[in-house]
């Protein structure tokens, strides 16, 4: 028998198979040894255990509260894991209450010297905030972290708001090991769950039922007859009831591939969303609270008060008068209100479909959130004459909604209606133009709530074309260096990610942006003008190594270092969408002057590339006109999302590009 337990134990040791103790603080030398994550090589970091449940309680005095007890341990494998160790938990409050963090425990463990050490971290660590009037936030940042710690917290999340639980999370951007998640929801409340539909994995969850009972103690008074005395006495009151019970227990669920061109990473994780669908309690009627898109528009439209704050015009009508004088046409008054609101009002960071300060406030202060600015917006063009409404958005990191519920949004834009279409302004960033939107509130679809009640989808994604056009006019020195100047045109959203990524920057610090993975390049005379919508960026430049002279020959790049190095899809295979984010049309035009003593061996042949119908299109043209060159490229994206059976048609459409960019010119001497 003793030689049948040896072979089972040497079994497990050479297969690597240990039932591995997750019980909170039961760190083991083996996690801690890891350097690498079994499963992918490449992780930085990785959730080796989450365990999530979730359960009613009953108190006699204040009723139903949801409780999700949360325990999880991470190993940081390098230092590009550290972000792992910094945790945020948002929670939330109303005027009918306030959700509470309780019994955070958070350790990290090293292995020093053969021991496991632990560093508890301590309440000075632990940091509160609010996000909004309406978000709380609890931070803390793992102490003692160092390549190889393992870290561990487990706290509870306390609810009195019982007809909404969270989200359950199933997947993240690191690998998790193993999940643990449970849920008992009480037969009085009828759920009903959705998995991410965009989400490529797939998990059982398993349903049973159990009885459960919870005690009412009531104090009973009995006498009180003169000769009888009042006596107080406890009696004891049973409820019985079912519980439905949902759980799953998976193992080695791999990270979130990271690809290029996606519009926000997380929407394609695996989770589950609850949607309440109706209560039942004891001796009462059945509530229904399935709701469709157009209830919930309208509860919001009325309970949440964005009807009060948009009926809100006597402080600044004069103010607005005195700004449309001269002004006739309705595209004038609205351009003019909409930058005069971007500029009185500034953004204070948080986000809400509600005017958390209330319109008037924000407009004597000058600051506001979301929905403080842009119901003002929407406010103010109303009382212009102009047919504007709320849309109500989900920003990128909200997800999108899976069904019709008012937490499924948490933003507010301007939408102008007119016979061209739907106009959205959104006067909360400072760089956004008239009719664009920033990149947080580009997500998918918006609802937009008119004043008679009825509700409508709107695109958020843009339809207009940004442009990037850069022209280029270089020479060829005796010594083969290049110089030149460049001039770089961009409008649209092409002008304000330059104006959110450069805007800021000192000259000198701008200047090493623009020489940098750019070989031997030396620039100077920077200098960057706005001409309305349109923003125009010069300089001057000298480039060192751009030419190879072999047996006087000269070979360059047509493009020079405004090419395509290299093709930005390199996976085999690919799992999302691909999303280019907005239409564009990108084209540099080079303009060189061959050398004297040297006249052209080779041109590359223009040509033309399609893909799909023309959702994108490319244009390499070449032309010579005696001593001069003409290097045309002009990449023209009109359709801004594909399916990833696309995906081995657009990685050869680009590769086709990038070798047309990269075939060299050649100059030979006379």
């Amino acid at each position: 028998m003793k030689k049948i337990y040896t072979l089972l134990l040497m079994a497990f040791i050479t297969s690597g198979i240990w039932a591995q103790d997750f019980k909170f603080g039961k760190v083991s030398k083996e996690e801690l040894e890891e350097k690498k994550h079994p499963q992918n090589k490449e992780a930085h970091a990785a959730v080796l255990y989450r365990s999530q449940k979730v359960y009613y309680d009953f108190d006699e005095r204040s009723g139903f509260t949801v409780n999700t007890e949360v325990h999880e341990r991470i190993k940081i494998y390098d230092k590009e894991g550290f972000d792992w160790a910094t945790k945020e938990i948002s929670y939330y409050r109303n005027n009918n209450g306030e959700e509470k963090i309780s019994n955070l425990k958070a350790y990290t463990y090293n292995l020093v010297e053969g021991e496991v050490i632990d560093e508890k971290l301590r309440n000075n660590g632990i940091f509160q905030e609010e996000a909004s009037n309406y978000k709380l936030k609890t931070k803390f940042t793992m102490p003692a972290i160092k390549e190889g710690s393992v870290i561990e917290f487990r706290y509870t999340l306390r609810s009195p708001f019982i007809t909404t639980i969270d989200v359950t999370p199933l997947q993240y951007t690191i690998p998790l090991n193993k999940i643990d998640f449970e849920i008992k929801i009480p037969e009085f409340f009828g759920f009903r769950f959705h998995f991410n539909p965009r989400s490529s994995i797939y998990f059982k969850i398993d349903t049973a039922s159990e009885n459960f009972t919870y005690k009412i103690t009531k104090q009973v008074r009995e006498g009180g007859t003169r000769w009888n005395p009042v006596r107080h006495s406890t009696r004891t009151a049973k409820v019985d009831y079912l519980q439905n019970v949902y759980s799953i227990q998976e193992e080695n669920i791999p990270a979130l591939k990271k690809e290029s061109y996606v519009d926000y990473l997380e929407n394609y994780a695996a989770f589950i969303k609850w949607e309440l669908q109706f209560t039942k309690f004891p001796n009462s009627p059945l509530e229904n609270y399935a709701q469709t898109w157009e209830g919930v528009t309208k509860s919001i439209y009325n309970d949440a008060g964005l009807n009060k704050e948009l009926q809100k015009t006597g402080f600044f009508e004069d103010d607005l008068d005195a700004l449309l004088v001269g002004l006739v046409d309705e595209p004038s008054k609205a351009r003019a209100i909409f930058e005069y609101v971007r500029k009185k009002v500034k953004w204070n960071d948080y986000l809400g479909f509600i005017a958390e300060n209330g319109v008037k406030k924000a407009y004597k202060e000058g600051q506001g959130n979301v929905g403080d600015i842009n119901l003002l917006l929407v406010s103010m063009l109303s009382y212009a004459g102009i047919q504007a409404d709320p849309v109500l958005v989900s920003t990128r990191n909200n997800g999108i909604p899976l069904f019709p519920t008012r937490t499924g949004y948490n933003y507010v834009i301007a939408g102008i209606s007119s016979v061209e279409g739907t106009v959205l302004l959104d006067a909360s960033d400072p760089t956004v133009g008239y009719g664009e939107l920033p990149d947080r509130a580009r997500n998918w679809q918006g609802r937009i709530i008119r004043k008679d009640g009825s509700s409508d989808w709107v695109n958020l994604s843009p339809t207009y074309i940004s442009e990037n056009s850069r022209t280029v006019n270089v020479k060829l020195l005796e010594d083969l260096n290049v110089v030149g100047k460049c001039i770089k045109k961009m409008s649209g959203l092409e002008a304000k990610s330059y104006r959110d990524s450069f805007a800021p920057l000192a000259t000198d610090e701008y200047i090493k942006i623009l020489e940098k993975d750019r070989g031997d390049f030396i620039v100077t005379e920077v200098s960057n003008e706005n001409k309305g919508s349109e923003l125009i960026e010069n300089y001057s430049f000298e480039l060192k190594d751009a030419v190879e002279n072999i047996s006087d020959q000269i070979y360059l790049k047509p493009l020079l270092f405004t090419s395509l190095s290299e093709n930005p899809f390199k996976a085999e295979e690919r799992i999302y969408p691909i999303f280019f984010n907005y239409p564009k049309v990108e084209s540099n035009t080079i303009n060189m002057m061959i050398p004297d003593g040297y006249e052209v061996e080779h041109l590359p042949e223009s040509g033309i590339l399609n893909f799909k119908d023309g959702a994108i299109t490319y244009k390499f043209l070449v032309t010579q006109n005696g001593k001069y060159l003409r290097i045309e490229s002009i990449l023209d994206i009109n359709e801004i999302v594909f399916n990833p059976i696309d995906y081995k048609n657009l990685k050869d459409f680009y590769s086709l590009m990038v070798e047309k960019q990269t075939e060299a010119i050649v100059l030979k001497k006379i």
